[in-house]
């Protein structure tokens, strides 16, 4: 999955599962939510699954080195859009929820072999319905959305 979104949150402030995150979307927002398996590089990955009118998935990614390496750029966007206090929660944020299309289908092969992959996100982040899942995911972490198609920050006001 290639996610659009990028929320970013520290695990040790705000401790949940995927299990308690579709229970929030379930009561907030009026799209079928489910959990669900994909198989990512060989290996099941947990989701939510979300029925807008462009099928979103919603990840944990906890690979802190990972999350910290993007923190600079996200910290640079957010200058002049994010309150001041929560640049010292994004430094010390070291998970994100990652919301991205859902990817019912595979690349396949051409018959020479070669598949051609999507190595960008091309998800409307201002799709009415898509945005406030989005938005609705950032407020259950007390955080703020990152619009990674448009490299910006989400906010309400918007």
């Amino acid at each position: 999955m290639l996610a659009a979104a990028l929320i970013p949150y520290a695990p040790e402030e705000r401790n949940f599962t995927l299990q308690d995150l579709l229970a929030h979307l379930t009561a907030k927002l009026g799209f079928e939510c489910t959990l669900t398996e994909a198989e990512e590089y060989g290996e099941p990955v947990l989701e939510i699954r979300v029925a807008t009118s462009t099928p979103l998935s919603i990840r944990i990614q906890d690979n802190a080195e990972l999350v910290h390496d993007d923190l600079g750029d996200l910290a640079e966007d957010g200058e002049g859009v994010l309150p001041l206090p929560w640049f010292d929660v994004l430094l010390r944020c070291t998970a994100r929820l990652e919301i991205g299309e859902s990817e019912d289908e595979w690349a396949e092969p051409d018959e020479n072999g070669v598949m051609e992959l999507d190595s960008e996100s091309n998800l409307d982040l201002t799709l009415p319905d898509v945005r406030a899942v989005v938005l609705e995911v950032a407020r259950f972490v007390d955080g703020f959305a990152y619009d990674n198609v448009n490299n910006q920050w989400l906010t309400e006001a918007e």
